[in-house]
């Protein structure tokens, strides 16, 4: 007892004095006194955080105290908040976090001890449980996809099993009520939507709402910020679906506020992109009537939605939007108009907003509708890539110099290649003047290479809608004479050329989403007729299928399915392939065949029997082209659908048909496309280093890239030991998702893990590398990479040269050239709009274009994932002011267009000046003598030796002009000092550190950070706050001046160049009587009544030839 009494001395005065050690009080918990385990543990609680490793020893003695209940409750609690403190010294923060939970709020304070780092970690812990707990509850049963991860949390959920959970939702909801006070909402959103809670987004935003009312912009951001957590951190489709409907309807009340304001603007924007994820097209178009009503600017921010729908690539989507919006019809009354009826638009009766709209407001909506369903958006396009083409014609003169040096020109596999490339080059500029110039080197393509010859028209021009006919005029299949008529029948030979003009007619109106609706029907149609009529042509088949899939894209029209269905149960394995394909464009991202779908109700049942039809088929059909073009179309059918396609996955990957696993996993990309889902990464890894078959393995790794391009810097991390994997395929494909996650970038380090692949001993590992090195360094200057990129681009050209490579790494090097240049050097590869959404086309584009690894056509699909980036401001009648500039806080040099190459110039032979010798110079001497002597007799014959040596010297002159700068020494030595002078003072000025872009002008995605609005000028953005990329419709500040505006204007096929005509004349031949009269103006006769003959005499041969 003395022992005891002796320490508890010290202890009385921990405060002062630090103690040493905590053996005594320990001692004392062994007590049975209650007294003395209470004051024993009171002050180890005090300095257990500088003890706790003397105190860690007696853990089960402090467990054991606080699950007595034979104890009084403040005694239990004291000991299980030592305990829990020992524990997070010993970084085990879930047993701390249950012992917290029992110790009570007097020793785990949460709202008031919120700077203790023990206190940060606990909530921290109780958060992460919390989470995984909810979405336990809300996952219900564990999926098959997610056995992986149930094996790895085995561990983790036995220790979360023991927290309280009464408990634990109370730390939490404290956590919740101090970002309440701290106005940090979003906290309090991020763990809302972790664990998916939708009635805690709901309170959250509702607190947010009521607590500053008067705080717009406070709550404005709150909303974004839900709006944007939604698209990045939300991975369930129907979860995501609940907390975007409440967001909804917050920025509704915002939007239903005050027209004109700030607010009201933004709310707008932020409730289309909130509608557009949702995918109802009846309150956007709601939106943007209202806008176009509204004010000049906002009809203005009316019209930039319209242009902000059509880049996200949905074409469906905004046929619904511009379906919805009131139409202006004439009247059959006096020369009236009246608006077609539809539903009430914000509790405003249709009727009486369209009698009080005036012709002004009308011409508004027209240009809506220009924008989403007329082709203005595709028309722009082509404008800029035709008038700011920086293609580089030298580059396809060396590369087909190189092919026919070395003989390759007669390997059928590299000129297709080289067509292609040349396709790439020229995507959407219209420019086909090589092909034009050199037809008798594109006559050298025969069967399926001619195919493919010419659908690379179609990728030159896509987008070339008005001229598409004319264009492939000659090269069409014959159609009927009469309207409605049936075609001239088709036989089984040839059809190459034919085939492939159908298929560009369907490049041309596909490539581009805001292509013209009324002209792609009209192209779709003409297609139609031919697909229906080719059945016994394969080539013509497979030309048409492929045409109608692009012009169709998206439709999901049930008479076009069964037209490619019959096509299909034809058989035939080329023309099958396409029509699996073409079906999976009609019904892309519908989710037909699934148990969620976005199918009308009508058409659901029906399109669920031919889903498990074309899965039948594939089962029982022998070609496997069939069995991979219906597994490609199943993919695209479930584009964007998430966890509604697990099913159908899950069914095809279980399969033992290689061939539909490959198709799973593209399924996969598609349906988690941009998502970032763990789960869809987990299962393309596994099937990446598990599955039997290399091209599933290819796929998956591949894959990866469509699932993460949000976030394109997880690519490289991930697939970065998969480089060096054994197996050739996968590390070709590592190359290949590499290259499309980060196109455009330049990314050094992608660079540098690609290069080792550059000198792979496989070669079509190095056409890999050689492709995802191209698509990283698109639309990059010279000066990227520290100049790497003017030695690959040098590489490129080697390997095309050298005869020892194989006939697959040339491939790479030739289809890399077109690429790293595509567009006219005005294009690259995005898989993402600038709002966030994922291009539609794009995606589908870049799936399409991979199978090229299996049928070579497929190379022009590149050009539905070719997008331009450029930056141009429009006014509100759609003209761009020349005047408007675009401020670049960059050296003009980090964007510049690359250099162009320079056609190497034949050196000419220097002549050696020669040697006089002795008896010549004595011979001259003599002569110059004899010349002296005469010019003093004053005779002729001095005259005649000058002209003599005048003649001479020309003809030295003529024969080499460099000996004579040699003879004239000190005419050279003189000019020499004037060009070092002038030199000297064209000192090389510095680089400015900012530059202005004119409107319109090229814009790269990483050029548009470092770009910035300049307010003060005329002309201003709409909507200031956005990235200055892309269509931008402009206010004007001063609208009475005058205005310098360019039109936009889509390239035609007439020439523009051309000198115009001469004016009418009468000519007259030399010698006729009315020479002098036709010849000589009659003011000129009174003038020069002696010059009209000479002046005839000259003239006539010019006339003449001419």
């Amino acid at each position: 007892m003395a022992a005891i009494m002796a320490t508890s001395v010290p202890l009385s005065h921990a405060s002062a004095t630090p103690v040493a050690t905590a053996s005594g009080l320990l001692a004392m918990l062994k007590e049975t006194d209650p007294i003395l385990r209470s004051y024993a543990l009171t002050n180890l609680l005090k300095v257990v955080d500088t003890l706790w490793h003397e105190v860690a020893e007696s853990l089960p003695d402090l467990e054991e105290i606080a699950e007595d209940l034979d104890l009084d409750l403040p005694t239990r609690q004291t000991a299980a908040a030592v305990a829990s403190r020992v524990f997070f010294h010993l970084e085990e923060p879930v047993q701390a976090l249950r012992l917290a939970l029992e110790g009570g709020e007097e020793n785990f304070d949460v709202v008031n001890d919120r700077k203790s780092a023990y206190v940060e970690c606990l909530v921290a812990a109780a958060i992460e449980a919390y989470i995984k707990k909810k979405r336990a509850l809300a996952d219900g049963v564990v999926g098959d996809g997610d056995e992986e991860k149930k094996k790895m949390d085995d561990d983790d959920d036995e220790e979360e099993e023991g927290l309280d959970a009464e408990k634990l939702q109370k730390v939490v909801h404290l956590m919740f009520e101090r970002c309440y006070a701290d106005s940090e909402y979003g906290h309090a959103l991020g763990v809302a939507f972790e664990a998916r809670e939708t009635d805690k987004v709901r309170e959250i935003l509702d607190q947010c709402a009521s607590s500053h009312a008067d705080n717009a912009t406070l709550v404005q951001e709150t909303l974004r910020y839900a709006l944007d957590a939604s698209m990045t951190l939300v991975t369930s489709k129907s979860f995501r679906s609940d907390a975007l409907g409440i967001v909804a309807g917050h920025l509704q009340k915002m939007f239903d506020a005050p027209t004109g304001t700030a607010a009201h603007r933004s709310a707008a924007v932020l409730l289309c992109r909130c509608h557009q994820l949702l995918a109802q097209a009846k309150p956007v178009s709601d939106i943007v009537s209202s806008l176009l009503d509204g004010s000049e600017d906002d009809a203005l921010l009316g019209l930039q939605l319209c242009f902000d729908l059509v880049d996200s690539g949905d074409q469906n989507y905004v046929n619904a939007v511009a379906d919805k919006l009131p139409k202006k019809v004439a009247s059959s009354s006096l020369g009236g108009v009246e608006s077609v009826p539809t539903s009430s638009e914000n509790g405003v009766d249709q009727n009486t907003t369209a009698s009080s709209r005036t012709d002004e407001v009308w011409v508004r909506f027209d240009n809506a509708l220009r924008v989403l369903t007329g082709g203005f958006t595709s028309e722009l396009a082509l404008s800029f890539l035709y008038k700011n083409s920086d293609s580089d014609r030298l580059i396809m003169e060396n590369l087909k110099k190189s092919l026919e040096e070395r003989g390759s020109g007669r390997n059928s596999v590299l000129h297709n290649n080289a067509v292609a490339s040349h396709s790439y080059l020229n995507a959407g500029t219209t420019n086909d003047s090589f092909l034009r110039d050199h037809l008798d080197w594109m006559k050298k393509a025969s069967n399926w290479a001619k195919f493919s010859a010419t659908a690379s028209m179609g990728v030159i021009h896509a987008g070339h809608t008005t001229e598409a006919m004319t264009l492939l005029e000659p090269y069409l299949p014959p159609s009927s004479d009469s309207e409605g008529g049936e075609a001239p029948a088709v036989t089984s030979a040839g059809g190459y050329a034919e085939g492939g003009s159908l298929f560009a007619l369907g490049l041309i109106h596909g490539s581009r989403a805001g292509s013209s609706t009324a002209t792609r029907l009209e192209a779709s149609n003409f297609i139609r007729n031919h697909l229906r009529n080719s059945h016994a042509n394969e080539v013509i088949s497979h030309g048409a299928a492929l045409g109608v899939g692009l012009t169709a894209f998206g439709s999901g029209d049930l008479e076009i399915v069964n037209e490619l269905k019959e096509l299909l149960y034809t058989d035939s394995a080329v023309a099958g392939e396409a029509a699996g394909m073409a079906l999976g464009m009609v019904l892309v991202g519908s989710g037909a065949g699934n148990t969620k779908s976005s199918v009308p109700p009508g058409d659901a049942e029906e399109l669920l029997e031919i889903m498990a039809e074309l899965k039948n088929y594939a089962r029982e059909t022998q070609h496997e082209k069939i069995i991979r073009g219906i597994a490609m179309g199943i993919a695209l059918v479930n584009y964007g659908q998430e966890e509604n396609a697990d099913a159908v996955i899950e069914e095809m990957r279980a399969d033992r048909d290689p061939i539909l696993r490959y198709g799973a996993q593209y399924a996969l990309a598609l349906a988690y496309c941009g998502t970032g889902s763990n789960k869809a990464i987990r299962i393309l890894l596994h099937t990446a280093v598990s599955d039997v078959s290399d091209d599933v393995r290819m796929a998956a790794v591949i894959s990866l890239a469509f699932v993460l391009y949000k976030t394109p810097e997880r690519v490289p991390q991930l697939v970065k030991l998969l480089l060096e994997s054994f197996n050739p395929h996968v590390r070709y494909a590592s190359c290949m998702a590499v290259g499309i996650a980060m196109a455009g970038t330049g990314d050094p380090e992608s660079v540098s893990l690609l290069e080792p692949m550059l000198t792979d001993m496989t070669d079509f590992v190095r056409q890999g590398a050689l492709l995802g090195t191209a698509m990283i360094y698109m639309q990059q200057p010279d000066l990227c990479n520290s100049k790497k990129i003017k030695s690959f681009r040098e590489r490129l050209s080697s390997i095309i040269g050298d005869k020892h490579q194989s006939t697959l790494t040339k491939m790479g090097a030739i289809m890399s050239t077109g690429i790293i240049d595509a567009g006219g050097r005005n294009c690259s590869i995005a898989l993402g709009s600038r709002n966030g959404f994922t291009k539609m086309t794009s995606a589908v584009g870049l799936v399409l274009w991979l199978q090229h690894w299996h049928w070579f056509p497929m190379m022009h699909m590149l050009s539905l994932a070719l997008t331009p980036t450029y930056a141009i401001g429009l006014n509100k009648d759609f003209k761009y002011p020349k005047n408007f500039e675009i401020q670049c806080n960059s050296k003009p040099s980090a964007f510049a267009y690359p250099k162009r190459l320079e056609e190497k110039k034949e050196e000419k032979k220097k002549r050696v000046e020669t040697v006089t010798l002795s008896t010549t110079a004595k011979n001259k001497a003599r002569l110059a003598r004899k010349r002296a002597k005469e010019e003093k007799e004053g005779g002729v014959a001095a005259m005649d030796v000058e002209k003599v040596e005048d003649i001479e010297k020309s003809k030295e002159d003529d024969e080499g002009g460099d000996s004579m700068e040699v003879d004239g020494a000190e005419g050279s030595d003189n000019a020499v000092p004037a060009k070092s002078e002038e030199k000297k003072k064209k000192k090389r000025e510095p680089e400015p550190i900012l530059f202005r872009i004119q409107n319109p002008s090229r814009v790269t995605n990483a050029q548009s950070d470092v770009c910035a609005f300049d307010l003060d000028q005329r002309y201003r953005p709409i909507r200031p706050e956005a990235k200055p990329f892309g269509v931008i419709m402009l206010t004007d500040s001063t609208p009475g001046e005058e205005e310098d505006l360019g039109a936009v204007k889509a390239p035609s096929l007439d020439a523009e160049d051309e000198a115009e005509a001469p004016e009418p004349f009468e000519w007259t031949p030399p010698g006729h009587p009315d020479a002098d009269a036709s010849s000589t103006p009659a003011g000129d006769k009174s003038e020069k009544p002696n010059e009209a003959d000479g002046s005839n005499d000259a003239e006539a041969p010019n006339e003449t030839s001419s």
